[in-house]
């Protein structure tokens, strides 16, 4: 019976809840900023570092011990660190393997920049009668840094662009100032490695 609760982590994975509360200790003091709960747990699920609600509850008990704190961000509930809990993540997190480590941090920082280019860059789906218009716009501080549209036969596909679109924006746009001005060299490799 004990073992459902384990559903969904993989080979390497956290099971003890004191590894789970380090692991957490350590993603907020390293990115030294409050996350939405919805990430902090999506980073666990979603890599299959820890079960939903071990690593809800290995929170919960963060908050009640004073590691962390809730605070409300735009309407959302965020998970900040405390002093302890920094002191915790210093003292503790170098008996977690490196490769959990590693794995959740870039996981966290990953869906933190999917969320931010979701609120600075904008995406908009139009039905025609021949398809669908896709507008995809990259923000700037001033003018837009570019907006584009495309005719996409269905929703399906629209779907499949957006998300790629704000996974990674300047790939777009690199690619984009490539095909059109026929200089790839000037704009640097279309993807990083």
């Amino acid at each position: 019976m004990h073992d459902v609760f384990r559903g969904g982590v993989e080979p390497g994975g956290l099971t003890a809840d004191f590894e789970i509360k380090m692991l957490i200790c350590y993603l907020l003091s390293v990115l030294d900023k409050p996350i939405p709960v919805s990430i902090l747990l999506e980073t666990f699920v979603k890599e299959g570092i820890g079960n939903y609600f071990e690593a809800a509850s290995a929170a919960s008990g963060l908050v009640k011990t004073g590691h962390l704190t809730i605070e409300k961000i735009g309407g959302e509930r965020c998970y900040a660190v405390t002093e302890l809990g920094q002191n915790t993540a210093t003292a503790l997190a170098g008996d977690l393997p490196l490769v959990v480590r590693d794995k959740a941090l870039k996981a966290a920082r990953h869906e933190l920049q999917i969320r931010e280019s979701r609120a600075k860059n904008q995406v908009s789906i139009k039905k025609v009668p021949d398809g669908y218009l896709l507008t995809m716009t990259i923000t700037d501080i001033g003018s837009d840094l570019l907006s584009t549209t495309i005719l996409v036969p269905d929703k399906k596909t629209c779907k499949k662009i957006s998300e790629r679109f704000v996974e990674d924006p300047l790939l777009f746009y690199k690619g984009i100032v490539a095909v059109i001005t026929g200089n790839f060299e000037a704009v640097g490799p279309l993807t990083e490695e």
